[in-house]
């Protein structure tokens, strides 16, 4: 009875990682090689890449028919990142001891068609995602090593070769062709390398003047809360936005860990810089998408931009600018921290609990309301202008700053303005003392107060002064 060879990989769906049974079966007939279980058309093309890697390390059968399945067979799965486990269960299913040596272990890697392994994105959480499973041993390519061995509590092998993988999982003859292959490769790297290197925030002391933008900026870090500025160009908006990552507090593990993971699978991670302490600052150029805004891709979605700044910022400089569809569409998050994105083959949710800042001229033109400078925008192109940000959205946004350039005076000034530094420990001690006022809540933003709390500590006093406010035709909405 001919033998089926099992190894275990993961399926990811979203941050989920999905334990991934696959199966090797060969029998007599015409030969043949049949992938089933839900494969997307670059999981199809893994037959020939693992054909040619199984002949580059000499094994060779007589042609059989043979069958893989990957199980459950409901579950879409898609990526290179299953050529290893498919090759190691082909070989296990004609060798028995492959298959004891195999049992226990996740696997997860590309190989190239002269047998070698490579990194795939998504490393960090499949490692996760395999140690809650149970599971103590991971074999990934070697270059994949530092980002597995940011989890703790596993066991991590790095190969470069399926050769080396054999040699592991028990084939000694494979022995000797590992110094073969050692000799005769070329080194090459496929380390997955973001397009751009993060930098450190601007600091506070380089902003000069904007004295409300600032206290904006440092009430909106303390509580959290979504930020709009708008003003003439030359006001420093943009520097302002890139200042918050710097007087935010750093992430504890278990954020740093959500946003890494979100950073590896999108390919936009560094592991020599270990997990992601630091709030990411993610800033769309406004030609951006919808799918690049929000998540998408065909088959199984991908991360978009809201969720690669999930808790940190995002940035949507000349917000009017942007489509807006890809506007409207932020409105869910902002109220849900989560983003929900429907695709042909899978559902697929990623945490989206980011701080919005946008930055927007009053016009078309940009003079709008600057004293010396003439507007040459007619009053309908103003007013057409700023209703791409709709009221909807601006509800949403608790702190709505004008901006003005700085005066000479304080471009002159030899005073130095306070620094990120200092600023940030206002906002630590800001946010620590919100943590202990609503601990009984479960909440540590003051944006994310529930109304019902707001509603229910209010005094009678407190009650009638905003009465009265109210009726004098102070301007409220639901979500204040």
């Amino acid at each position: 009875m001919p033998q089926i060879g099992t190894c275990f990989a993961l399926g990811m769906v979203g941050l989920s990682g999905h334990l991934i049974k696959v199966e090797a079966h060969h029998t007599q007939g015409l030969p043949a090689f049949a992938l089933v279980g839900l494969p997307d058309a670059s999981l199809r093309e893994s037959r020939s890449r693992v054909e040619a890697a199984i002949a580059s390390t000499g094994l060779c059968w007589e042609p059989t028919r043979l069958t893989v399945n990957l199980s459950p067979a409901e579950l879409p799965k898609t990526g290179s990142g299953f050529d290893l486990p498919i090759a190691l269960a082909v070989v296990a299913s004609r060798y028995a001891g492959v298959q004891k040596r195999a049992a226990g272990m996740v696997f997860c890697g590309e190989l190239g068609l002269d047998g070698r392994v490579y990194r795939v994105k998504g490393i960090l959480p499949q490692v996760l995602a395999a140690r809650r499973a149970g599971f103590k041993k991971v074999m990934v390519a070697s270059e994949a090593v530092a980002e597995a061995s940011l989890i703790d509590g596993i066991e991590i092998i790095g190969v470069s070769h399926l050769v080396e993988a054999l040699l592991y999982l028990g084939m000694r003859k494979m022995k000797a062709r590992v110094a073969e292959v050692k000799a005769r490769a070329t080194p090459v790297s496929r380390e997955l390398v973001p397009e751009s290197v993060p930098e450190d925030p601007p600091d506070l002391q380089e902003v000069r003047g904007a004295f409300l933008a600032r206290q904006a900026l440092e009430i909106a870090a303390a509580g959290g809360h979504h930020l709009s500025f708008i003003g003439v160009p030359g006001a420093g908006k943009t520097m302002l936005a890139r200042c918050l990552p710097g007087i935010l507090p750093p992430l504890n593990d278990e954020e740093a860990l959500e946003v890494t993971s979100i950073h590896s699978l999108a390919g936009t991670f560094l592991p020599a810089n270990g997990l992601m302490h630091y709030p990411p600052f993610i800033a769309p150029h406004h030609s951006a998408t919808l799918p690049a805004l929000i998540g998408g891709g065909s088959g199984i979605a991908t991360p978009g931009a809201i969720s690669l700044a999930h808790h940190g910022v995002l940035f949507l400089d000349e917000a009017p600018e942007f489509q807006t569809r890809s506007l409207d569409a932020l409105r869910q998050p902002l109220e849900t921290s989560k983003i929900t994105v429907h695709r042909s083959r899978a559902v697929t949710s990623f945490p989206a609990a980011f701080q919005l800042v946008i930055a927007a001229n009053p016009c078309p033109c940009g003079m709008w309301g600057q004293l010396g400078e003439e507007c040459k925008c007619t009053p309908y192109q103003r007013v057409r202008y700023l209703a791409k940000l709709s009221g909807p959205l601006m509800d949403r946004i608790d702190l709505q700053c004008q901006v003005g350039r700085p005066k000479i005076t304080d471009l002159t000034t030899t005073e130095v303005p306070e620094s990120s530094k200092t600023v940030r420990e206002r906002v630590l001690a800001a946010r620590q003392r919100a943590q202990r006022r609503w601990k009984d809540q479960g909440v540590v933003l003051n944006a994310r107060i529930p109304s019902r709390v707001l509603k229910h500590t209010l005094d009678a006093a407190t009650k009638e002064r905003l009465d009265r406010l109210v009726g004098g035709g102070a301007n409220f909405h639901a979500g204040s």
